[in-house]
């Protein structure tokens, strides 16, 4: 398999004022006549907030609609998601939209705490209520300093939540870094998860991080792409730069890694030639389409893939 790149999207550029930078995770709902794209831009103190374009399903580079206000607002002083919001799944569960967040908190010994919401819509996502001003994914004895990204999965009358939890923080240059990896969790209603406590995805050093997996079936395997980085100089061009890795799985609890099958690369130049990340993959009529950041994180926007098997 391999990804084909079809171009750039959309880049954050002031089109409001409350939009000072970034279109961070994209992240897509299909709907009957069109995409919806959700992702977080940065206001300009860097705390994020959710919105969405539409675009045209047949060419996701034909935009519609750019949503002018942010679809949720950040919690009161205090609660997990009071420094920003970043969008990570949906699903449709009783003909609504259940809408996962990575919700984050600034904090005083390390740079942030981040844990998953959940808000829920009636209209397709042009609005959301929150479900708890608490997270769903939450605190617990497995995940002591951060659970969030979750890609959930419905089978055999269960839901399985592929997630990142935090496993450091290392002090590298001065500057405090986290780092987390793939584990899972497991639900009867999508909103009570029991964690796993079980890391599924192996790091190949203490610097490690994964995150924001995004599964396909195809032929009764299960195939997930999801970010990978280092602690080191990530920010910058190179090799600790954040790429798209690469699994594949029978019952979405063992998997088996092949990077080399990722079938997707930076470029060698533009948008996206420094740096990929925060894959969100989605079936439109007869195609498969993953949505993508490049460079900055998101500063320089996200584009889209078209998958060749």
């Amino acid at each position: 398999m391999r990804w084909i790149k079809k171009g750039h999207i959309f880049k954050t550029d002031r089109q409001y004022c409350w939009m000072s930078s970034h279109a961070q995770c994209p992240t897509a709902v299909v709907l009957e006549d069109r995409i919806r794209i959700f992702f977080s831009a940065r206001l300009e103190n860097q705390q994020s907030l959710p919105t969405f374009i539409d675009v045209e399903r047949e060419n996701p580079q034909n935009i519609i609609f750019l949503n002018s206000k942010p679809v949720l607002e950040r919690g009161r002083r205090g609660t997990f998601d009071e420094n920003g919001i970043i969008p990570s799944y949906f699903i449709i569960k009783d003909k609504r939209l259940y809408f996962y967040y990575a919700g984050w908190s600034q904090c005083k010994s390390v740079p942030y705490k981040n844990f998953t919401g959940l808000a829920i819509s009636n209209d397709n996502g042009l609005s959301f209520e929150k479900y708890s001003e608490a997270p769903v994914f939450t605190l617990n004895q497995y995940d002591p300093l951060s659970a969030t990204g979750p890609c959930i999965i419905y089978k055999n009358n269960q839901y399985v939540a592929i997630y990142s939890t935090g496993i450091d923080w290392l002090e590298i240059d001065g500057k405090f870094e986290h780092t987390y990896l793939l584990t899972y969790a497991t639900s009867n209603d999508a909103l009570s998860w029991m964690p796993s406590g079980k890391i599924i995805i192996n790091s190949e050093n203490e610097f490690v991080a994964h995150c924001k997996p995004t599964i396909i079936q195809l032929d009764g395997i299960y195939h997930m792409w999801f970010s990978k980085r280092g602690s080191h100089d990530f920010r910058k061009p190179g090799d600790t730069a954040y790429r798209i890795g690469y699994a594949f799985s029978t019952d979405l609890i063992n998997w088996i890694r092949d990077d080399a099958k990722a079938g997707i690369d930076v470029s060698e130049e533009s948008w996206d030639s420094e740096m990929i990340c925060y894959p969100h993959i989605v079936k439109v009529d007869h195609k498969y389409m993953m949505f993508y950041n490049g460079n900055g994180f998101g500063k320089s926007g996200f584009g889209y893939a078209e998958l060749e098997y």
